[in-house]
């Protein structure tokens, strides 16, 4: 481990993960500068096959990182992710790039100031470098992202710019949201780790919330140490790396499960049967059923209140899937809108009993490898149920299809015991006995 450090640290400082980069950086082996520019070398590279950013500013990346080393030489103090570069996904405002939400409806738009969730990473340390890519709105519609695994193929939905340049070693963090599986299907098709918190996490204002209830910030790295750190900013008591005891742990057959490739769910099955625990079974999909409904209604009476009012020429620039949810929402009646927030209510209740009995619960993260281009982004079916009832979740890399493309352990945890949902994550991965993964490329 040594030895690939002082390789990378003399080769290729964005190979580091985002710990190694910081200690590096912290202990005078490498500067911020350095990193930076071998982040900047990495995207220039990459980006023009990737397409992982809308807006990079490498002039201001540069100065940036020119006065985090000055204020270090000056021994000023250092927050957490000191010199590291971060990309920010163009759903969250920045009160120095602009902020489109992937639409060109809003086209040259530019806050005033940044958003509280990226406020956040500015005051830990971090460089913001600059916008990555998403689909419109955070919509199910492809971004002009590809997967750095396999150019042919899908990174997922909206926070799929975040997960590609995380999984690419073009920026060691990045940060994305998640409405239903935004974070977590995007990091299974391009092979990140993914933590999605609890609901409440922090706060989401400046940023596109489209039902407030289900509105989530998403962290994307390439470790769970590195999830621990990325998350620590917000909340410091994350940042505990102690492995717990041997956790509690479920295989949750949900919704979602039956739509599954026969390769991902043998795998997984293969994996939870592997592990140095019992794990019990569950089978929620009946018990849950009317989850997607659920989801995409409250999504759709949303999207129906907000670009329902659009002038027609501007309606008829929305991407298709956008049209599509605003005519379903008029649809849906007052009293109905009622009935799915308290379906949504219920089964949230349900899933907490859960936790009396089990730590954590294992899921897929997907129904599979990443889908061609030509087959959609994907889809989210395996992450909506966590997402309508706000739990935490961790997406491991730890599976392959039958193509050799990785496919995502999911990981839930109760509501508000996020720390206890990481230290599960941390001895599911170390169970596992597997290296991290090996640097992306293109086929």
């Amino acid at each position: 481990m040594i030895d690939q450090l002082s390789s990378a640290l003399s080769s290729d400082p964005a190979r580091l993960a985002a710990t190694e980069a910081v200690a590096a950086i912290r202990s005078g082996r490498l500067t911020a500068t350095d990193l930076m520019e071998a982040c900047l070398a990495r995207i220039a590279a990459r980006e023009s096959a990737v397409r992982a950013w809308c807006f990079l500013d490498p002039d201001r990346a540069r100065a940036a990182a020119q006065l985090a080393d000055r204020r270090q030489a000056a021994g000023q103090p250092l927050g957490p992710l000191h010199g590291l570069p971060v990309g920010i996904k163009d759903v969250f405002d920045t009160g120095d790039m602009p902020s489109e939400y992937g639409s060109m409806l809003l086209r040259g738009r530019q806050p005033a100031v940044d958003a509280p969730a990226v406020a956040v990473l500015r005051r830990a340390g971090a460089i913001v470098v600059g916008k990555t890519a998403t689909s419109e709105f955070g919509m199910y519609h492809p971004s002009p992202t590809r997967n750095p695994l396999d150019l042919r193929r899908s990174p997922g939905v909206s926070s799929a710019g975040s997960a590609a340049a995380a999984a690419d070693h073009m920026v060691p963090l990045a940060l994305g949201t998640q409405h239903t599986a935004s974070t977590t299907l995007p990091a299974s098709f391009c092979g990140a780790f993914a933590f999605k918190p609890s609901f409440g996490f922090t706060d989401m204002g400046g940023s596109n919330i489209l039902v407030p209830r289900l509105a989530q910030i998403g962290f994307l790295a390439r470790s769970i140490s590195d999830l621990r750190l990325f998350a620590g900013s917000y909340d410091p008591t994350l940042c505990d790396e102690a492995v717990s005891a041997p956790p509690r742990l479920a295989l949750a057959c949900g919704p979602g499960w039956s739509t599954a490739s026969a390769d991902a769910r043998a795998a997984l099955i293969a994996f939870v049967g592997g592990l140095r625990r019992r794990t019990a079974a569950i089978e929620l999909e009946a018990d849950f059923a009317e989850t997607v409904e659920v989801t995409m209604g409250l999504l759709n009476v949303h999207l129906s209140h907000r670009f329902g009012a659009l002038p027609s020429d501007a309606f008829a620039r929305l991407c298709s899937p956008l049209q599509g949810a605003v005519t379903a929402g008029r649809a849906i009646g007052a009293v109905r809108y009622l009935e799915l927030n308290a379906i949504a209510d219920r089964y949230a209740a349900a899933l907490d009993a859960l936790f009396v009995e089990h730590d954590a619960l294992i899921a897929l993260s997907a129904p599979g490898e990443a889908t061609l281009l030509e087959e959609g982004p994907g889809s989210g079916v395996m992450s909506m149920l966590w997402s309508l009832c706000g739990l935490p979740t961790v997406s491991l890399p730890l599976l392959h299809g039958v193509s050799g493309l990785p496919i995502g352990v999911q990981l839930i945890g109760r509501h508000g015991h996020d720390r206890d949902l990481l230290r599960a994550a941390s001895w599911v991965w170390t169970s596992s006995m597997k290296a991290d993964p090996p640097l992306p490329h293109a086929h």
